[in-house]
C-alpha cells in the first residue's frame, strides 16, 4: 500500500489538524465563493443592525428634544378665529381644582399667515403661523431652541434693538422651514397684510418638530414656516391688542393628565359657552404621535425588509454548504470506510460554515456601520431635531453578530449529516450516477423538443435533482422578493402621489385656495376686495372647519371638543357641489346628500355610502361657534388618497347653522397672471390669511413619504448587490458541480459552443423558476408592508400596494439574465471548461484529466 498499515492511515485520517488544514484548503479552493456568501450574510446581517440603530437613535432624540425644549402636557385651543381677553385662559387653569400640580402655564396667540422671504436669489412664499407667546413665563412650556441666530429677549418684548430702533417686529424662523429652503440664519419675512418681520434666528419648538401639512396627518418642510414672537408683537401684527387663543401648560410628575385635561374642558364650556375650544394633551400632538407612533411600526418594517435579505443568504449558505458537502462525498465515503468517525468526518464542512459565519460577521459590522452612517445623515436631513443621538449601539450589533455566527452554520448542520449516516458505499458513487430517476426524470424525457436528447438535457438535469434545483430557485427567489419589495413601494409611493395630483387638477388646475383666520360674511369686505381683483377672474365661497368623524352614536350630544378619540380628525369642506369650479370624484355613492369621505376612513371606520357616521364639528349657536355632535349620512367615496379630507355639499349643512358665511375661497387667477402674481395680489387684501395652490397636498404626501423614499434608496442597493451575489454564488457552484460532465461532452466531441449554450440554458430555467417564485412571494410581501406596516405608520393616507411594469421587467432581467450569464463570469462556472476567448480567467482542460475521479487521501 505504500503507507504504513490500515490503522496508520486511519490514524493519520483521524487526525483533527488534519481535518482543520482540509478545511484551509477547501477555504483556499473556494475562497471566491466563501467571500461572496459571507457577504451576503453580511448584507442581511448590517442592514438589520443599521435599520434597527436608527430605531433607538430616534427614541432617544425624542426624549431629549421634547425634555429640552418643555412640551406641554394639556393645551386648550379656541377654534375658528375665536379669541379672548389675555390673563383670562391663564386663570382659568390657576381656578382648576387640579392647579397646585400645574407647574408652568403659559398663554398664546396663533393665527394663521402667508410667510414670503426673498433671499439667495429665490423667492418662497409659504403657509404658516405666527405664534406669539408669554416669553417672561416660568417655567416655560413650549419654548423655542434657537440653533442659528440668537433668540428673542423677553426684556426687549420680542425686538431687537435696532429692529425696535425702526419699529419693526423680530421673530424666529423655524429651522426646518428654513434649511429645507435654504434661507439664511437671519434675514426679512413679508407676511399677510405685507408686514415686514425680521427673523434674529432660526429655531424649534415641540409642537413643529413635524410641520403641518394642510390636512391632519399630512406634513410638510418646504410648504409651512412658523414664526415664533412675543406675544405683544403677536397681537400687534393680528390687530388683536389684548388677545390670546391659546394656552399651555405643564404638570407636575404623577400628577393624572387626563383629569386636568376633563376639568380644563368643563372649565371652558362654564366660562365660555359661545367659543368653540379642542383640548388635547401630549399624546395628540401631532409632532409626537407622527414621530413616536413611526418609530415601532417602522422598526417591524426594517425586520420584514430584514427577513427578507436573511432569507435570501439562509438559501445561499445552506446551497453553498450543501453542494460543497456534495462534492466530498467520495472523500467521505472512503474515509467512513477507513473507520473514521461521523463527528470527526463532520468537522471539514462544519469548519468551512465557521469560515462564512466569522468572513460573515465581519461583513455585517462593515455593512452595518455604512448603513447607518447613510441612517444617521438621512434623518439629521429629514427631521432636524435639537438634540440628536446616533452612537454606536453595541446591543444591536451584537444581535446582528450572533444571527451571523448561527445561520452559516445551522444550514451545514442539514447536508452534513445527510452525508455522514449515509453507507460508504452510497457515499463513495459519483454524484451524477447517484442522481435518482423519478417521476421529473421521466417526465423530462417526454418533452418534446427538437434536436433529441441533447435539446432536453438543462431540463432533465434540474429535474434528475429536484432538492438542488428548488434550493437555488429559492435563493434567487428571497433576493427577487427583497428586490420587488423594495422596488414596489417606490412603484407604491409614487403612484400615489401621481394619482393625488391627477385627481387635484381635473379641474381648474391652476386654481389658489384661500384661508380666512376666521368665519366672515359672504359679502364681506374681505371677500368683496378679493373678488374686485384684476388677477381674479373667479372666486368661490365655502367653509373648511376642523372636525372629527365619529362611529354614529359615539357622540356626546354638544359640548366642547376635547380633541381627538376614537374617531378620525377631519377637515370638512363644504361648498355648493353643482356650481363649483372643482369638485371631487366619486369612486362609490353619489356626491351630494351626505358626506363624502376617503375609502381609507371608509375602512377605518367600517362604513359604506348609506351608512351614518357622527361627525363632531363647530356650528354657529348664541352668536358664537360651539362644537357640536351631528349624525350624517355617507354619500359616497371620494378618489383623494387622504383620510382626513371630507367634502360635504352647502345643501346638507344646516347642522353648521354657518349659511352665508365663510372662511376658504376658491380662486381662479385671471389670464395673464401666474401663479406667483395671483397669489401676491390675494395675499395684499386685508384679512386675508394664506393662500396656496391646489397641488399643495399633493407636495405634502411627496414629503410626507420622502423618509420611506430615503430609506428604500439606502436599502435597494444592498437588495441589488445581494442578488447579484446570489446569482453569483447559486451557478457558480452549480457548474463546479457540473465539471465532469462537461469535461465528459467535450471529449466525446461536442462543440464547446453546444456546451456552453446548454450550461446558460440551465442557468437561465433556474433563473426563471426563481424569479416567478420571487415576484409571487414578493406581491404578497409588498401587500403586507404597505397595507400593514407601512399603514400603521402613516394612518392618514391611503396607499394601495403597486407594482410597476418595470419593476417586474428589472425582475426578471436581474433574476433570468444575470442568472443565464453566471457560467461565463470571470473565474464562475465557466472556469476550467472553456476556452479563453469566451472566459478570459481559463483555459482549455483536458477532458481526460477532468474525467478522472481519484482523490488521494
Amino acid at each position: 500500500m505504500g503507507v504504513g498499515s490500515t490503522g496508520d492511515r486511519s490514524a493519520a485520517v483521524g487526525s483533527v489538524a488534519l481535518w482543520v488544514r482540509w478545511s484551509w484548503r477547501d477555504l483556499r479552493q473556494r475562497w471566491l465563493l466563501v467571500l461572496a456568501l459571507a457577504v451576503t450574510i453580511g448584507l442581511g446581517t448590517g442592514l438589520y443592525a443599521g435599520l434597527s440603530s436608527s430605531s433607538q437613535w430616534r427614541r432617544q432624540s425624542y426624549d431629549a428634544s421634547f425634555a429640552q425644549l418643555h412640551v406641554h402636557d394639556v393645551r386648550a385651543h379656541l377654534d375658528a378665529g375665536s379669541t379672548v381677553e389675555q390673563g383670562r385662559l391663564a386663570g382659568l387653569v390657576r381656578s382648576l381644582p387640579s392647579a397646585p400640580d400645574v407647574a408652568g402655564v403659559v398663554e398664546r396667540l396663533i393665527f394663521p399667515t402667508e410667510v414670503e422671504v426673498a433671499a439667495g436669489g429665490q423667492d418662497v412664499l409659504a403657509r404658516g403661523e405666527v405664534v406669539g407667546t408669554d416669553l417672561t413665563a416660568s417655567p416655560p412650556v413650549d419654548s423655542v431652541g434657537v440653533e442659528d441666530g440668537h433668540g428673542l429677549g423677553a426684556a426687549a418684548g420680542g425686538a431687537s434693538a435696532s429692529a425696535a430702533a425702526e419699529g419693526r417686529p423680530v421673530g424666529v424662523l423655524d429651522r426646518t422651514f428654513g434649511r429645507a429652503n435654504h434661507l439664511p440664519a437671519t434675514g426679512t419675512v413679508r407676511i399677510s397684510g405685507g408686514t415686514e418681520v425680521t427673523y434674529v434666528g432660526q429655531g424649534q419648538s415641540p409642537e413643529y418638530f413635524v410641520l403641518p401639512g394642510e390636512q391632519p396627518g399630512l406634513i410638510t418642510q418646504t410648504g409651512f414656516a412658523a414664526l415664533f414672537t412675543s406675544l405683544p408683537t403677536a397681537q400687534r401684527l393680528a390687530g388683536l391688542p389684548g388677545r390670546v387663543n391659546d394656552v399651555v401648560l405643564t404638570v407636575r410628575p404623577g400628577t393624572d393628565v387626563d383629569a386636568v385635561r376633563a376639568q380644563l374642558s368643563a372649565a371652558l364650556a362654564a366660562s365660555f359657552p359661545d367659543v368653540s375650544a379642542t383640548v388635547t394633551n401630549r399624546d395628540e400632538l401631532a409632532s409626537y404621535q407622527l414621530l413616536y407612533d413611526a418609530i415601532d411600526s417602522d422598526q417591524r418594517l426594517w425586520d420584514v425588509l430584514a427577513v427578507l435579505v436573511l432569507a435570501g443568504a439562509v438559501f445561499a449558505a445552506f446551497n453553498l454548504i450543501g453542494r460543497a458537502v456534495d462534492a466530498q462525498r467520495r472523500e467521505i465515503g472512503i474515509a467512513m470506510a477507513l473507520g473514521v468517525r461521523p463527528g470527526l468526518l463532520a468537522l471539514r464542512p462544519l469548519l468551512l460554515g465557521v469560515q462564512v459565519a466569522v468572513l460573515g460577521v465581519v461583513a455585517g459590522l462593515g455593512v452595518g456601520l455604512l448603513v447607518a452612517a447613510a441612517m444617521g445623515s438621512l434623518m439629521r436631513d429629514i427631521g432636524p431635531l435639537p438634540d440628536w443621538h446616533t452612537d454606536f449601539q453595541p446591543s444591536i450589533f451584537a444581535r446582528a453578530a450572533v444571527i451571523g455566527l448561527l445561520l452559516p452554520l445551522l444550514a451545514a448542520v442539514g447536508p452534513v449529516l445527510r452525508v455522514v449516516r449515509s453507507e460508504p458505499v452510497d457515499a463513495i458513487r459519483v454524484s451524477a450516477v447517484a442522481g435518482r430517476s423519478s417521476a421529473l426524470v421521466r417526465a423530462a424525457r417526454r418533452l418534446p423538443s427538437p434536436g433529441g436528447s441533447i435539446r432536453r438535457m438543462p431540463v432533465r438535469n434540474l429535474a434528475r435533482t429536484p432538492r438542488r434545483t428548488l434550493l437555488t430557485a429559492l435563493g434567487i427567489a428571497a433576493a427577487i422578493t427583497a428586490l420587488v419589495v423594495f422596488t414596489g413601494q417606490l412603484d407604491t409611493f409614487n403612484r400615489t402621489t401621481d394619482s393625488a395630483e391627477a385627481e387635484l387638477t381635473t379641474g381648474a388646475a391652476d386654481r389658489l385656495r384661500v384661508t380666512l383666520p376666521a368665519v366672515e360674511p359672504v359679502d364681506g369686505p374681505t371677500v368683496a376686495a378679493v373678488r374686485r381683483l384684476p388677477a381674479v377672474a373667479e372666486v368661490d365661497t365655502g367653509l373648511a372647519l376642523p372636525g372629527q368623524l365619529l362611529p354614529a352614536g359615539a357622540g356626546a350630544g354638544t359640548g366642547t371638543g376635547t380633541g381627538a378619540g376614537a374617531g378620525v380628525n377631519v377637515l370638512t369642506y363644504i361648498f355648493a357641489y353643482d356650481d363649483a369650479m372643482w369638485t371631487p370624484r366619486v369612486t362609490h355613492g353619489r356626491p351630494t346628500g351626505g358626506l363624502l369621505i376617503a375609502q381609507k376612513a371608509a375602512e377605518d371606520l367600517g362604513v359604506e355610502p348609506g351608512d351614518t357616521l357622527t361627525l363632531r364639528h363647530p356650528a354657529r349657536a348664541d352668536g358664537g361657534l360651539r362644537t357640536v355632535d351631528t349624525p350624517l349620512r355617507v354619500a359616497g367615496i371620494h378618489a383623494f388618497p387622504v383620510r382626513s379630507v371630507v367634502f360635504l355639499d352647502s345643501g346638507s349643512a344646516g347642522a353648521f347653522n354657518l349659511t352665508g358665511a365663510t372662511n376658504s375661497l376658491m380662486v381662479r387667477p385671471a389670464p395673464g397672471y401666474d401663479e406667483k402674481a395671483a397669489t401676491r395680489a390675494v395675499l395684499a387684501v386685508p384679512g386675508v390669511g394664506a393662500v396656496v395652490p391646489a397641488t399643495a397636498s399633493t407636495e405634502e404626501i411627496r414629503s410626507l413619504l420622502r423618509n420611506f423614499v430615503g430609506i428604500l434608496r439606502i436599502a435597494e442597493l444592498v437588495v441589488l448587490l445581494l442578488a447579484l451575489l446570489i446569482a453569483y454564488n447559486a451557478m457558480t457552484i452549480a457548474m463546479e458541480e457540473r465539471r465532469r460532465e462537461h469535461a465528459t461532452m467535450l471529449a466525446f466531441g461536442l462543440p464547446e459552443r453546444t456546451v456552453l449554450g446548454l450550461t446558460v440554458a440551465e442557468s437561465a430555467l433556474v433563473g426563471l423558476l426563481g424569479t416567478l417564485l420571487g415576484l409571487l412571494a414578493g406581491y404578497w410581501a409588498l401587500r403586507y408592508t404597505v397595507e400593514v406596516l407601512v399603514a400603521e405608520t402613516l394612518p392618514d393616507l391611503g396607499i394601495p400596494a403597486t407594482l410597476s411594469a418595470r419593476t417586474v421587467a428589472t425582475s426578471l432581467l436581474l433574476g433570468v439574465l444575470t442568472v443565464a450569464a453566471a457560467p461565463c463570469w470571470p473565474r464562475g462556472a465557466c472556469a476550467g471548461w472553456t476556452s479563453r476567448p469566451r472566459c478570459a480567467s481559463s483555459t482549455r482542460p483536458r477532458p481526460r484529466a477532468a474525467v478522472q475521479t481519484g482523490f488521494a487521501i
